[in-house]
């Protein structure tokens, strides 16, 4: 995937024409695997297309004539010939499935406009037509043909994939550092693609202490960070990417003054459990000593804080960096050449803005259909000049009809993420390359400042001296947690969740949710007592505002009681 010079115009690589209201109003319509190619997603479910549109296989065929829609009578066909149903192999086996549900079965899809066996192999007459081959290497990469181009490749030993659904794993290992290279392009080799999920590169930071050699090149769980001093991501593939490959004025710096050390981290992905697979992917760098003229970083902005609730068409999720957090950031103009966006597979629709004084001032990623198997790039001709103070605005739209429960941020590809990711230059402009946001709160206020709204946030976490001692000793002298609602708690935390920064909006929500993360029980125990009376209050507030009303009406009078039961049973439970 080549970022290419000559381009007039921007340009998007991978195109996603299924119709996303045809999935819908199908039984798992947007949860039916590749039959051949794992942790693919076939979008156009009636197509022989897996993203949709073209010549119609039989289940299109058969789709069709029933009218587009899910009829008893399309159930029960065996569009394909395999001996199963069209509503047993969709999750629907007693036709009964209606739109804006869920199917009796949420797992074990199977394709049914694809005939397959009982061992999961491609019956004899659909093999013609069905591509089982996983696109790998770089096409038409200039820098890979130039002389002075060097090549390393580095990769897991055969290591035993736990039969967990989600395993991030790390190896470090040293880069070449006996003069400066720029490395230019990566392609993954990928031994295991049942399980591979994405790979990340980051560079190691070259001014802290190097990773002592008996600890290079050994692989250990690592969670979704690969080291403290690992993470400058210099290099990403997905299912759906081939490579990278930059042609330009830029190149990301290793050697004597660059990233001497890197880190490889794995996304495993076995839903399955299976207790005998192993892999030992890795990537191929290609570096050169021809110096460009640039040094090149990769940009994150986004969203940490997901909750997706079940059965939603459409929910949207926004992760802002705002203008205060960018001017800290980016010390000089930056110039984004590459952009791509990340979601996982209940996103369909994202986008990445920038506005500038306030105003709209240009779109650097816009996926109306966007398809997780088929990352889409943007590739900029000229590069898009981001300024410090510009507000980068990531939108995240995510359909979960197919889903029981709620669906939250993660590393699981049943959780959710919300990212974007952009590749940019002089990356010394901008030394920490990362603006996302949890919530409402930037990631400046969060972990430069450790301050939102005037709220230490941190301070009253892990500090209990002077203002938060005062704090948590009112809340515990006069609260009880797992008990019921004191007179004096109530009356405490009044005062306190009117005039406390610490105690109000989304920066309390962070506080349980980090006390939570960091196991401090101390804080753990002060959040509970909080919360003993944090329903009550609510009601409280309700039939307050409820008495100031004017408004009668039986209409309005039916109402209250449901409400008002919701909203205690709402706060009861956050």
């Amino acid at each position: 995937m080549r970022i290419g010079t000559l381009l007039k115009t921007l340009v998007c690589v991978g195109i996603a024409t299924a119709y996303p209201n045809f999935k819908d109003i199908l039984p798992n319509g947007n949860e039916v695997p590749h039959p051949c190619k794992a942790n693919y997603v076939w979008h156009g479910v009636g197509h022989n297309n897996p993203l949709g549109g073209g010549s119609r296989n039989q289940f299109g065929l058969d789709f069709k004539a029933a009218g587009l829609s899910w009829t008893s009578e399309l159930c029960r066909k065996d569009s394909d010939g395999d001996g199963r149903t069209n509503g047993e192999e969709l999750g629907d086996p007693d036709c009964v499935w209606k739109q804006g549900t869920l199917p009796s079965r949420l797992t074990d899809i199977t394709h049914p406009g694809v005939c397959t066996l009982s061992d999961g192999s491609i019956c004899d007459a659909d093999k013609g037509w069905i591509d089982c081959q996983v696109e790998d290497g770089l096409k038409n990469c200039d820098v890979m043909k130039e002389p002075e181009t060097l090549n390393t490749t580095i990769r897991f030993p055969e290591t035993a994939v736990p039969a967990e659904e989600t395993t991030y794993s790390c190896m470090i290992f040293n880069l070449p550092s006996d003069q400066d290279y720029h490395l230019m392009a990566y392609e993954p080799y990928i031994d295991n693609e049942m399980v591979m999920h994405h790979i990340l590169i980051y560079g190691c930071d070259p001014t802290k202490d190097p990773v002592p050699d008996e600890k290079l090149n050994t692989v250990t769980k690592c969670g979704m960070s690969a080291a403290s001093n690992c993470n400058k991501l210099i290099g990403l593939w997905a299912v759906g990417f081939s490579g990278y490959c930059i042609d330009g004025p830029m190149g990301f710096r290793i050697g004597q003054s660059g990233f001497k050390q890197a880190a490889l981290e794995f996304h495993w992905n076995n839903p399955q459990l299976e207790t005998n697979w192993k892999d030992s992917s890795g990537v191929t760098l290609y570096y050169t000593p021809k110096l460009r003229a640039n040094d090149a970083a990769i940009l994150s902005t986004g969203q940490t804080h997901i909750e997706i609730p079940p059965g939603q068409q459409s929910y949207t999720v926004v992760g802002k960096c705002h203008s205060e957090c960018s001017r800290q950031l980016i010390q000089e103009p930056i110039n984004i050449f590459w952009a791509t966006n990340h979601m996982h597979y209940l996103g369909h629709e994202m986008s990445i803005k920038v506005y500038r004084n306030g105003v709209f001032y240009t779109e650097l990623t816009n996926d109306a259909i966007y398809n997780y198997d088929s990352p889409v790039e943007k590739k900029y001709s000229t590069a898009v000049q981001v300024l410090p103070g510009d507000e980068i605005v990531t939108t995240c739209k995510f359909k979960s009809l197919s889903r029981p429960k709620t669906t939250f941020f993660g590393d699981a590809t049943s959780d959710e993420m919300c990212f974007g990711f952009m590749a940019f230059y002089p990356a010394t402009n901008m030394p920490f390359p990362t603006c996302t946001a949890w919530k409402d709160i930037s990631i400046c206020n969060m972990w430069l400042q450790q301050e939102h709204n005037d709220c230490k946030w941190v301070d009253f976490i892990v500090v209990n001296v002077n203002e938060t001692k005062r704090v948590r000793d009112e809340v515990m002298a006069n609260c009880k947690p797992f008990g019921n609602c004191l007179s004096e708690c109530k009356a405490t935390l009044q005062v306190l969740f009117a005039e406390h920064p610490c105690m109000q909006g989304d920066v309390y929500e962070l506080i349980k949710e980090m006390a939570i993360e960091w196991n401090n029980k101390e804080m753990q125990s002060f959040i509970v007592a909080v919360d003993s009376c944090k329903a009550e209050m609510a009601a409280d507030l309700y039939l307050k505002n409820l008495q100031n009303d004017n408004t009668n009406g039986s209409d309005r009078l039916d109402g209250i009681c449901s409400l008002l039961l919701s909203l205690i049973v709402y706060m009861m439970i956050k």
